[in-house]
């Protein structure tokens, strides 16, 4: 099993970006966004649009089993639990729209758990009042049953965490968390607490920690 991945940040800080080191050949996108990659190359990407959970779920299925496919993205999973969401509110009523939605995100989750394929979900982060009235950093998600708790579903949640500097804005993740989010890492994966948004830096860095 290769480690889960999740990059969490607000819209425009550069997770789409991050993609733009993977490799075409070899890495799936499955645009739940439908939206234009913001990077030269792009369309050397597979770039499945995905307009409805049906579309999704074969288009995952079908990634996983490709023995030319290494790498998954979903973009994003934000917008997945909207998509699923909707689905769960046109099939069932009261209760039952709340299971299946808590249901179809578990199952997606462990999908992305349980292969020897590298699987990313990139997230919008939302506020969220903490114990001691600070505002906490976690993926947006409806309902209470995810709320907070997204995150641990991964080994490494990366947050988008960007710099301002001398020569221009700076995109970068955070590998550990300074209080207010859930960024985190295994421990001694990444040697400093900010690196560059690249996820190919990402998998091959998690590559070399696990063998």
């Amino acid at each position: 099993m290769k480690p889960n991945i999740i990059v969490v940040g607000k819209s425009g800080s550069g997770k789409s970006t991050s993609l733009r080191n993977l490799n075409p050949k070899s890495t799936a996108i499955l645009n739940i966004e439908r939206k234009q990659l913001p990077f030269r190359g792009a369309k050397d990407f597979l770039n499945v649009a995905v307009a409805d959970l049906n579309t999704f779920n074969a288009a995952f299925k079908k990634a996983m089993e490709s023995k030319d496919i290494d790498t998954i993205v979903i973009e994003s999973f934000t917008a997945l639990v909207e998509m699923i969401y909707r689905e769960a509110d046109v099939r069932f009523k009261g209760f039952d729209v709340w299971s299946f939605y808590n249901k179809e995100i578990d199952r997606i989750l462990n999908m992305s758990k349980n292969t020897d394929k590298n699987v990313i979900f990139l997230a919008i982060d939302g506020a969220y009042d903490g114990e001691s009235g600070v505002q906490e950093r976690f993926v947006a998600v409806d309902g209470n049953r995810w709320k907070k708790r997204v995150e641990k579903e991964f080994v490494v949640c990366l947050y988008t965490d960007n710099h301002n500097s001398e020569d221009g804005m700076k995109y970068r993740f955070r590998t550990q968390s300074q209080g207010n989010d859930s960024a985190k890492s295994p421990m001694g994966m990444f040697d400093e607490l900010y690196i560059d948004n690249d996820l190919k830096h990402v998998i091959d860095m998690c590559e070399e920690y696990y063998n």
